[in-house]
């Protein structure tokens, strides 16, 4: 499914004039206002109201903005799967020229986030089976020593926001936004991963970051105990940080791991099965 059939009812009688279509694509001024308020524009000069999902931008730059804003609405689910990112509808509906879209699709594609097919432009990434063993693997090596280097190295502030993202957790629950836990459980292994302060750690963390955040928005929605676990799990972790016992937070992070993609897993399997 693409932006245009999500959105198709909403944008009826939202067309942009010739001159203003000429004016954006050259890159040279902003676009039409959108009246209707679905999209709101990303120049700093228009002064449309944002709305859920798309929010008006500040002073960075826009392919920065165009990324961030992406990001989130795949990694909240607004765009789902196999769902097409087309450059020109992207283009026209956050007012910017083509080029900070484009710039913001091929990062994204380096995420791991979308990915480019011959003549169908950008696709939100669809996780294979083999994406999930991959980064399972992966992700356990690396945050085996993510553990042990933070039960060593991570400071008291470093301690506190490990148990501040527990806390949101809890919020979060309490609220039902299955979606924020699963931005919160990105997080709060993102904060081990600075308290071990190893940057080579870190940047190797960061290559697959996006697409764990993905393959737990799948889980979330295919396994119904994700809710039920993901508070506790992490409370547990960041107390075995605490107690600065390396062995034991390598044992704990396997753990945690090994059941959070055999559950996955676990669907792919199920799937497969006529």
């Amino acid at each position: 499914m693409s932006l245009s059939s999500r959105a198709a009812g909403a944008r009826a009688g939202n067309l942009l004039s010739p001159e203003s279509v000429a004016k954006h694509e050259a890159g040279e001024g902003c676009a039409a206002p959108d009246t209707s308020s679905n999209f709101p524009c990303v120049q700093d000069e228009c002064q449309q109201d944002a709305i859920p999902g798309w929010r008006t931008v500040k002073r960075r730059s826009l392919a920065d903005e165009v990324t961030d804003q992406l990001r989130d609405i795949i990694l909240t689910g607004g765009l789902q799967p196999g769902d097409r990112v087309g450059e020109a509808e992207i283009s026209q509906r956050l007012r910017v020229s083509r080029g900070p879209v484009r710039e913001a699709l091929v990062r994204l594609e380096q995420e791991g986030l979308v990915a480019s097919e011959w003549h169908r432009g950008a696709l939100v990434t669809d996780l294979t089976r083999k994406d999930v063993v991959e980064l399972a693997t992966l992700r356990a090596a690396l945050e085996s020593v993510a553990m042990a280097e933070a039960a060593h190295e991570a400071t008291e502030e470093d301690l506190g926001s490990l148990q501040d993202v527990v806390g949101q957790m809890r919020s979060a629950r309490e609220r039902g936004s299955d979606e924020s836990l699963v931005r919160l459980d990105v997080e709060f292994h993102d904060i081990v991963y600075r308290a071990a302060h190893h940057d080579r750690l870190y940047a190797a963390w960061t290559t697959i970051r996006s697409q764990v955040a993905l393959a737990l928005l799948r889980r979330r929605v295919v396994n119904e105990d994700y809710f039920g676990l993901v508070v506790e799990e992490h409370a547990a972790l960041a107390a075995t940080l605490a107690s600065r016992d390396p062995e034991r937070a390598r044992s704990e992070i396997a753990t945690h791991l090994e059941g959070a993609y055999s559950r996955l897993l676990g669907d792919y399997d199920n799937r497969a099965q006529p």
